[in-house]
């Protein structure tokens, strides 16, 4: 049985606060991961509807600062399923206060999560992008989850 792309997203907002900063007054990289990661195990629990774990981390990219009072957005998407596993894009956005506009992108990842049943990988439901903006990110799913086949398979 599949599953329409779009079940399987999440979205997580809040203010960044200073206990979630470093030094520098900007928020901390590891508070956004735990966000991020957090965000992804939603999604893909959603999906599989069942317990998940994180398996693997992505191309984890910060694109800009994000500063104590911004609100925070962070947006999962399944973008691909194999067999137990599922690649997640994760996005966080963030809007300043003081100028609030469109949104920027400040991070972005893939995550790789695994169904577990009995402490084993467990099958998932298949995911059928709708639109053309789902089958590309479709398709940078099933990209990603090849190069990291690939890459394991000859180790």
């Amino acid at each position: 049985m599949e599953r329409e792309m779009s079940f399987s997203r999440a979205e997580t907002s809040l203010i960044m606060e200073p206990r979630l900063s470093n030094i520098h007054g900007t928020a901390h990289g590891g508070e956004l991961m735990k966000i991020m990661d957090s965000t992804a195990g939603i999604a893909a629990s959603k999906h599989a509807m069942g317990d998940v774990v994180t398996a693997r981390v992505d191309e984890l990219v910060f694109h800009r600062p994000i500063r104590i009072g911004d609100i925070v957005t962070c947006i999962a998407q399944l973008c691909y399923v194999g067999r137990t596993s599922m690649q997640v894009m994760v996005r966080i956005v963030v809007h300043e206060l003081e100028n609030y506009q469109e949104p920027e992108t400040a991070l972005t990842a893939f995550f790789t999560m695994v169904h577990m049943v009995d402490g084993k990988p467990a099958p998932v439901p298949g995911i059928s992008p709708a639109t053309a903006a789902e089958r590309e990110l479709y398709r940078l799913g099933e990209e990603k989850y090849r190069e990291i086949r690939t890459k394991y398979s000859k180790q």
